[in-house]
């Protein structure tokens, strides 16, 4: 009897020369590693062209809002662009353009950060008789204007409610003592997952920060309500003589931690401390995405047009602050911002309407019943503002993307003509 027979010790035959008999083990497992790999690879390339599309790394930052006014005090509008990108996590500054009369501009080269912005204001917040500019992101941050429109640094405003993605804001004197205060509306909301739900949720809500007159803020400590909110317009609705708060909400948090679109727009009366109450008006069941107030009908009471995704409403007020559906419906896509001024120099408020891709001019017969003028095309990355940029007493359009800005010079009688378009920044 052979000692161990039929059994092969690490390869060795019984006559003692060495037999491979472990390659196809080896085999099988080099063609398992070379097959895992490639499905990680293919999955690690399919993680990265979801990312590309989800979050659109490859379309251009968006400018989310631009403010006029006179930054470096020669008497012509300035531009601010708010820019905030389509894809985050990639961030974008933002950018001054300088107006050098007529409404030529040029970059400032300035240094504004990379943070998304989602909308801007000007304004002498430090009482120094400079306006400075105040931008709303996830929070609120100020640039100090040192003169001649120059800026550095930036501080925050303070501690922003739990719930606030970002903000879009507005400034007036809130508690009368004569200083600018910065409302913020909240937009929109979040939560911490546990427990196969929702374990904590972050409403959307909107407050306000009272201003010192040199620069600093305190928040009211007020919530103004549980709604999302894309844009607020602050006006003396009631006629107290103090500023209230007119808000376009979106948006509301389910139970779930889902957005809930089509929600009301509120109303908060302000008690001229800066302390705001709800109406208890819920005016419209759209999602509202922005919001300007004025007389239209001529009765000397603030009425609002309300922008949306959809047609556009008119709500009008009986002085009291009580507001009603006029009825009118104006446009029937995305409304981005809206402008009141009068165009065709008849006496009344007419409409600009800032949409996905184009303007769309709307003239008011002096009651408050507006029919379609002059469409503006532009970039779906670009934004635009409503005022003087020519210097000519006529209101413009001025329309700005992140390498280019182009003018509509006013007529004067509702009609815009074209400047060419210009490059402020070169192309990468």
């Amino acid at each position: 009897m052979r000692e161990n027979a039929g059994i092969n010790w690490f390869g060795l035959s019984g006559t003692g020369g060495w037999l491979l008999t472990t390659r196809p083990r080896v085999s099988t497992l080099l063609r398992i590693f070379f097959v895992l790999t490639g499905l990680f690879v293919l999955l690690f390339l399919v993680y990265w062209v979801y990312l590309l599309f989800f979050f659109s790394f490859d379309r251009p930052p968006r400018v989310q809002e631009i403010a006029l006014g006179d930054l470096n005090g020669d008497g012509y509008l300035d531009a601010y662009l708010a820019i905030a990108p389509d894809g985050e996590p990639y961030v974008h500054p933002d950018y001054l353009l300088l107006n050098e009369g007529d409404g030529r501009f040029r970059d400032s080269g300035q240094d504004f950060g990379e943070a998304p912005s989602f909308s801007a204001e000007l304004g002498d917040v430090d009482g120094d008789g400079l306006p400075d500019i105040i931008v709303g992101w996830h929070g609120v941050k100020v640039y100090r204007n040192y003169g001649s429109g120059t800026f550095r640094g930036h501080h925050s405003v303070g501690n922003v409610q739990d719930g606030i993605y970002r903000l879009h804001i507005a400034l007036s004197d809130l508690n009368h003592d004569g200083h600018l205060d910065v409302f913020g509306a909240g937009c929109c909301g979040g939560g911490i997952p546990g427990n196969g739900g929702m374990q904590q949720l972050f409403h959307p809500t909107s407050q306000a920060w009272l201003g010192n007159g040199g620069g600093a803020f305190s928040t009211t400590g007020q919530s103004l309500g549980q709604l999302g909110s894309q844009a607020v317009a602050l006006g003396d609705l009631n006629g107290d003589g103090f500023p209230d708060a007119f808000l376009a909400n979106s948006s509301s948090m389910g139970a779930s931690g889902n957005a809930q679109r089509g929600v009301p727009n509120t109303i908060w009366f302000n008690d001229g401390q800066g302390n705001f109450s709800d109406s208890g008006q819920r005016l419209g069941q759209m999602e509202s995405t922005a919001v300007t107030l004025g007389d239209v009908n001529g009765n000397g009471f603030l009425d609002a047009v309300v922008g949306n995704r959809g047609p556009d409403e008119i709500w009008l007020n009986d002085g009291q602050g009580n507001f009603h559906d006029s009825g009118q419906r104006l446009g029937n896509g995305l409304t981005r911002s809206l402008f009141l001024a009068d165009l065709d120099g008849d006496g009344d408020l007419d409409l600009v309407l800032g949409g996905e891709t184009s303007a769309q001019v709307w003239l008011n017969d002096g009651n408050g019943q507006f029919r379609r003028g002059q469409e503006i095309s532009y970039d779906q990355y670009e934004a635009i503002a409503l005022g003087d940029v020519t210097g000519d007493g006529i209101d413009d359009i001025f329309v700005a993307g992140v390498e280019s800005y182009q003018v509509w010079r006013g007529v004067g009688d509702g009609r815009f003509t074209a400047d060419p378009r210009t490059d402020y920044r070169e192309k990468p």
